[in-house]
C-alpha cells in the first residue's frame, strides 16, 4: 500500500516536470525562431519612387538600392507575421572589415505589400538598445519587377564566441537567418 502510494506521488512528480520542461522548451524555440512581431512596415509605394528617382538621377542599369535606417517604431504583434509567404534568398556576414553584420536577403513580387517579421529574441534586442536603428535595404534588378530586400541584422559579437568554440563563425548563421524575415501579401 505505501509502496504504490509513493509510486503514485513519484508520476505525479514526474508529469509536472515533464509539462514544465516542454512548456520551457516550447517558449526557448518561439523566443528565438517565429517571427511574430512586426519589426517595420515596408512602404513598397515609396520605395519604388525612390529606387526610380535614383535610376533616373544616376541614369544607370542593373542594380539600383535605397538604404533604409529607422528606429524600432513600427513594432507589434502581427498576425501577418504567420500567415503571409516569404521567400529567403541568402544569408551571411557582411565583408566590411570594421564590423561584419549579419544580413538575411528576401524577395518581394512585384506589386505585393511587404512587412519584415521579427523573433522576440530580436524585437527584445532593438526595445533594450532603442538607439539602435532598424536596418534594411531595398533593391531592384532591371530584369524583375520585383523587389530585392536586405535585412540587417547587428549582431557582429556573435562571430568571437563562435570562432573561439567551434573554429568557425557561421556557428549561430540558422538561428540568425529566423530573426527578421520579410512576409509578403498572397
Amino acid at each position: 500500500m505505501k509502496t504504490k502510494k509513493i509510486l503514485v506521488n513519484f508520476q505525479g512528480r514526474l508529469l509536472i516536470l515533464t509539462t514544465f520542461f516542454l512548456m520551457g522548451l516550447i517558449s526557448g524555440i518561439t523566443f528565438f525562431s517565429v517571427g511574430i512581431f512586426r519589426a517595420r512596415v515596408i512602404d513598397i509605394d515609396k520605395a519604388n519612387q525612390l529606387l526610380e528617382a535614383k535610376k533616373q538621377k544616376n541614369n544607370s542599369f542593373g542594380v539600383t538600392k535605397v538604404l533604409f535606417s529607422q528606429g524600432f517604431s513600427d513594432k507589434g504583434i502581427d498576425l501577418r507575421c504567420l500567415s503571409w509567404p516569404s521567400k529567403t534568398l541568402n544569408s551571411g556576414w557582411s565583408n566590411n572589415p570594421k564590423d561584419h553584420d549579419f544580413f538575411i536577403d528576401h524577395y518581394v513580387p512585384a506589386g505585393k505589400q511587404a512587412i519584415i517579421c521579427a523573433t522576440p529574441a530580436l524585437s527584445a534586442a532593438l526595445a533594450v538598445h532603442p538607439r539602435k536603428k532598424f536596418l534594411y535595404e531595398v533593391s531592384k534588378i532591371d530584369l524583375d519587377d520585383g523587389l530585392y530586400v536586405r535585412v540587417v541584422v547587428g549582431v557582429s559579437e556573435a562571430r568571437k564566441p563562435c570562432k573561439l568554440f567551434t573554429g568557425s563563425v557561421d556557428c549561430v548563421n540558422s538561428i540568425l537567418a529566423r530573426q527578421a524575415v520579410v512576409k509578403y501579401e498572397r
